[in-house]
């Protein structure tokens, strides 16, 4: 609630006028310059601010060759869900098709299948096991797509942090799962290998997941490096200007 600027008195919804209806000063002029000289104080400050943010923000992404190479090998993870993390050959009659899995054609079969009967197959005696290790194939690539929208989202509103290793370990995570994720498709492929299903479906992980590990691995080393570096902002040209002219001066 509004207060008069002389008397302190509350001012209520109601109180219309200019004046103020305890003291009758004119709201809007009382102490008007000492007013402006304030609020072009805390403009000045809140610019100063601003600014300081700005420089901090500006060295974060591109204050040295480290930091500007850190953000292509920070967005290439992304790019790396597009390459090929398994195979997949289904033939069995009326359908012969080989598909090649990513994350684009995990989320289109996804949608395709029915999902109640995704979650209830690992409790099927015949091949729950195996539809287990499948799951948790896609699990562990989802989980690492995660870790890395969390990373991104880190690096733009964490760049005040300079030494901060987050971006590093959500990256390594990231390439654990992709790991982890081959590792249960390869148990999958074996089991189905074993099974009855062999003669139907052969299957398993291509090189495009291990590429995307070990680009996970290659940003997660990138931004360690970038977090142990010395942090050395340089000063804004008006200053440099002004300690020139005072090393002149002296």
């Amino acid at each position: 609630m509004a207060r008069c600027p002389k008397c302190d008195r509350k001012l209520h919804i109601w109180d219309i006028k200019a004046e103020c209806p305890g003291c009758g000063v004119n709201i809007a002029n009382y102490d008007w310059e000492n007013r402006l000289e304030q609020d072009a104080v805390e403009a000045e400050i809140a610019f100063a601010k601003l600014r300081e943010t700005m420089r901090k923000f500006k060295y974060s992404f591109v204050g040295t060759k480290l930091r500007i190479a850190r953000i292509p090998v920070s967005v290439l993870p992304l790019f790396s869900l597009l390459l090929p993390f398994g195979t997949m050959a289904v033939s069995i009659p009326f359908c012969d098709e080989k598909i090649t899995i990513n994350a684009v054609t995990m989320v289109l079969n996804l949608l395709n299948f029915d999902i109640l009967g995704i979650f209830k197959a690992p409790g099927s005696e015949i091949i729950g096991d195996a539809s287990l290790r499948f799951m948790l194939s896609i699990l562990f690539v989802v989980l690492a797509a995660l870790s890395l929208l969390v990373s991104l989202v880190f690096l733009l509103l964490n760049f005040k942090k300079f030494n901060s290793k987050g971006l590093f370990v959500t990256n390594l995570i990231a390439c654990l799962f992709m790991l982890a994720s081959a590792y249960c498709f390869h148990d999958f492929s074996g089991m189905i290998q074993a099974s009855t299903l062999a003669d139907a479906i052969q299957c398993g992980p291509s090189w495009g997941i291990f590429a995307s590990a070990a680009i996970y691995l290659a940003s997660s080393i990138t931004n360690l490096i970038v977090s142990l570096q010395p942090v050395n902002i340089p000063p804004e040209e008006n200053e440099e200007k002004a300690e020139e002219k005072e090393t002149v001066n002296a």
